[in-house]
């Protein structure tokens, strides 16, 4: 039988999605995974020059898109004091769409969330939360003048509100809480950070 490149690498990735999912990425191994796909090792190197190549490919697509869908929902344009309420409420009501994703694409979401330990996607929670935190202090600081208590803005006030948000919503996807409740549930404590700020900060 002639050698077919793309179903070989398309029987990897089945081998690999299962063999992470229930060893995770750590202890899962590269000869168990050509195994149970049927290929040799040599066939898998000329397709994944490692096991995290092969773990980015189940995942990467997954993960551009989704960070597509942040970019385009932290856009800002500050004009007035009405703006950066706003601005506050969308950035944190849009977190229903990114929800809406993850439930869409729950095989990957998982994968990532509980077996990419050891790999290059293992702090994919606490880099969204990073990557919020600087953008949330980017807003505040560029809103000052809108603000009557501009002096209580920090690093550590600004950590509160994503760390909350984004770990209520992933903690609730992984134990199994329907998209919706998840969505309802987040957007309380979106609602509670976002009193939250206003008291704190004045706006």
């Amino acid at each position: 039988m002639p050698y077919d490149f793309n179903q070989t690498h398309e029987l990897i990735l089945k081998s690999a999605m299962k063999n992470f999912c229930e060893a995770g990425f750590r202890n899962a191994s590269i000869r168990n995974i050509c195994k149970e796909a049927g290929v040799t090792n040599g066939a898998f190197y000329a397709h994944f020059g490692s096991k995290d190549d092969l773990f980015s490919a189940l995942v990467s697509e997954k993960l551009r898109l989704f960070n597509e869908t942040y970019q385009e929902l932290s856009a800002m344009d500050i004009r007035s004091a009405e703006d950066v309420l706003r601005i506050f409420e969308m950035s944190y009501s849009s977190i229903e769409t990114l929800i809406h994703y993850v439930y869409s694409e729950s095989d990957v979401f998982r994968l990532i969330l509980k077996c990419s330990g050891g790999s290059s996607y293992e702090n994919f929670v606490g880099d969204l939360i990073d990557e919020e935190c600087r953008n949330t202090l980017t807003f505040l600081e560029s809103s000052k003048k809108y603000m009557k208590k501009p002096e209580n803005i920090s690093d550590r006030l600004v950590k509160i509100g994503p760390s909350m948000v984004i770990n209520y919503a992933f903690d609730a996807f992984l134990d199994g809480v329907p998209e919706e409740d998840n969505i309802r549930g987040t957007r309380l404590a979106s609602d509670f950070c976002i009193a939250g700020y206003r008291e704190l900060l004045g706006m």
